[in-house]
């Protein structure tokens, strides 16, 4: 007896696994989905009936368990995230359900990307009952983008005996939604306002993942207003490189309104120009013409801000320089190049004065060919400084240059031209006082010679003044 009804049993078990019922996979995935993940992850996101609840596993991970899940009208959404790599190729996730055959689902997951795919029951129609027949018809015609219809569908389910009515009711709203979206996100599209039609195609998409419309609509706002974007941003581009702020201003604001990928630039953009206002207002600027005392050729630029502080750039230099560059400089000379270079920070003490400090240089030349580790101390009447067999003499030299160029002595022409440089760190502070147009400033620099015994030579310290412009 009991072998008879084991050989009916599996005589029945084919019947018996045909009689499950199938699931349909779509991919429903949109190009522009992204799954925001602090690692190399991906993520999929299944919709299905709520009427044919889910599990999953994966062939290649131990847990397939969705992070989340979401109900959307009559749908459960259910997000999976999943680590990505080589290692991964080949994934199927596997959906099963009650009463349903398992489903296999390929997988082949880059970083960051989103997939979405939607299990529908084809045979969903048949038996379904009032409610059921004209909810699944409802359904249909959303997937299908006729809303006015599918909200009818959802009027006539209303009226079944057998009506599930949080479910309706819920179908209804998402299709009032979706109708007032497309509504909305029409209009703006007509306004050129991509940035609202973008967000509502978006929404649209989000409650109607098969709204190929909406998705159409979307890539074609998001071309538009990037082209819009560059545009705006290259124009006010140009503005600026004109000066003609206000007009640049103007449409960097519109770069910023609209949150374009250059709204970063152009809010830096802005604040540049209101500082050139500020300063303009304020004549922070300062040009100055200085004087010293060995150096009387110098140049000051500074910023003079009323609240913050502010840089500025000093140099000077003698006509010597320039002898120096052309070779015309000997042993002898009474006067010596010398050049002097500062910067740092101004700020500003009271209405109207600032002070200014920071660190600075100098270097002074002189020639000649000097014993070992001798220095000249404030100019050339040490002449036991001076390597007289080098020089070309056993007594202290008294040749003018143009003796010494007319001479056929090569190393005394040597030993005269050879340059020596004295170099000092000058750290300087001092005061500007500025007024309208006008600007006054005094200078204390001090010098730090880098051989003590040329300290003399360069000097202990200088003063200079200097007289210029604000703008």
């Amino acid at each position: 007896m009991i072998k008879k009804m084991i050989i009916c049993l599996l005589a029945l078990a084919p019947s018996l696994a045909q009689a499950q019922n199938v699931l349909e996979v779509s991919n429903v995935s949109q190009p522009n989905d992204v799954y925001s993940s602090a690692k190399d992850e991906a993520a999929v996101a299944i919709f299905c009936h709520q009427s044919i609840p889910l599990t999953f596993v994966s062939t290649m991970d131990k847990s397939a368990t969705p992070f989340k899940t979401d109900i959307q009208g009559s749908d459960s959404i259910y997000y999976i995230a999943f680590p990505t790599g080589n290692r991964y190729r080949g994934r199927v996730l596997i959906a099963s359900a009650p009463g349903y055959s398992s489903v296999e689902i390929p997988l082949e997951l880059q970083p960051k990307q989103l997939l979405t795919f939607r299990l529908t029951d084809p045979n969903a129609m048949v038996d379904a009952g009032c409610y059921r027949e004209h909810r699944n018809r409802g359904m249909a015609e959303m997937k299908n983008m006729n809303y006015e219809e599918a909200r009818n569908q959802f009027e006539v389910a209303r009226e079944c005996t057998d009506v599930d009515k949080e479910e309706n009711e819920r179908n209804i709203a998402t299709i009032d939604t979706l109708q007032a979206l497309r509504k909305s996100a029409d209009e703006a599209f007509k306004t050129l306002d991509y940035v609202k039609a973008m967000k509502d195609y978006m929404q649209i998409t989000k409650l109607n993942p098969y709204d190929s419309y909406a998705a159409e609509q979307y890539a074609q706002c998001s071309n538009s207003f990037a082209s819009d974007c560059e545009l705006f941003f290259n124009k006010a581009e140009s503005y600026y490189m004109e000066k003609d702020y206000e007009k640049a201003k103007e449409l960097y604001q519109r770069v910023i309104d609209k949150e374009c990928r250059y709204a970063q630039s152009a809010e830096m953009r802005i604040h540049t120009i209101n500082s050139l206002a500020t300063a303009k207002r304020d004549h922070s600027r300062v040009f100055s013409y200085e004087w010293r005392k060995d150096v009387p050729i110098g140049i000051h630029y500074g910023k003079y801000n009323q609240h913050k502080v502010g840089g500025f750039f000093q140099m000077d230099i003698n006509t010597h320089i320039f002898d120096a560059i052309r070779k015309d400089c000997y042993y002898g000379d009474k006067s010596f190049p010398e050049v002097n270079m500062s910067f740092g920070w101004t700020v500003k003490i009271a209405d109207p004065i600032w002070i200014h400090v920071g660190p600075g240089v100098t270097g002074k030349f002189y020639y000649g060919t000097y014993l070992s580790k001798q220095y000249p101390e404030k100019g050339y009447d040490e002449k036991d400084l001076l390597d007289q067999k080098k020089m070309g003499f056993d007594t202290n030299p008294d040749l003018t240059k143009e003796q010494v160029e007319n001479s056929n002595n090569d190393n005394l022409l040597e030993a005269w031209q050879k340059t020596n440089f004295a170099f000092a760190i000058s750290p300087v502070v001092g005061i500007t006082a500025k007024y309208s147009y006008f600007a006054f400033r005094l200078t204390y620099q001090y010098r730090w010679a880098i051989e003590s015994k040329l300290s003399d030579f360069v000097g202990k310290s200088r003063i200079s003044i200097g007289v210029g412009v604000a703008f």
